[in-house]
């Protein structure tokens, strides 16, 4: 047997509707100048930083830094001397911030996943 329960419809005041808000303005966010990001310019060289963990569901060779502007190409050397090749990917912060390695990356180059490590970075050519 199924009992549906009517609804007391008499406190509901019709009237007036909400006011409608007024339409949302469209921003460009991106700025047409790439000095006015405060990135860093495209890394060609050779540099050294500590790196974490990344978030290990993103699968691949990757590392996220703010070396570069955009993504590129790299290899990363570990203290131990083995070297991987990955993409670089940027990321928010001074060039001197410390960087984040896939887990991939982690374990092509033998380093514990619970700890920062210092890598040498260097542009792929």
């Amino acid at each position: 047997m199924l009992f549906v329960s009517a609804c007391d419809l008499s406190s509901i005041r019709l009237g007036a509707p909400d006011p409608v808000p007024p339409p949302l303005e469209v921003v460009d966010a991106v700025p047409s100048d790439p000095s006015e990001t405060g990135s860093a310019p495209t890394f060609s060289g050779t540099a050294t930083t500590v790196a974490g963990l990344g978030d290990p569901t993103v699968p691949g060779l990757w590392m996220e830094t703010p070396l570069v502007s955009s993504q590129q190409m790299g290899r990363v050397r570990s203290a131990s001397g083995t070297e991987v090749t990955l993409t670089l990917r940027p990321i928010a912060g001074e060039a001197s911030s410390g960087s984040r390695l896939s887990i991939d990356a982690m374990r092509a180059l033998g380093a514990p996943l619970t700890e920062l490590i210092e890598v040498q970075v260097t542009a792929a050519s």
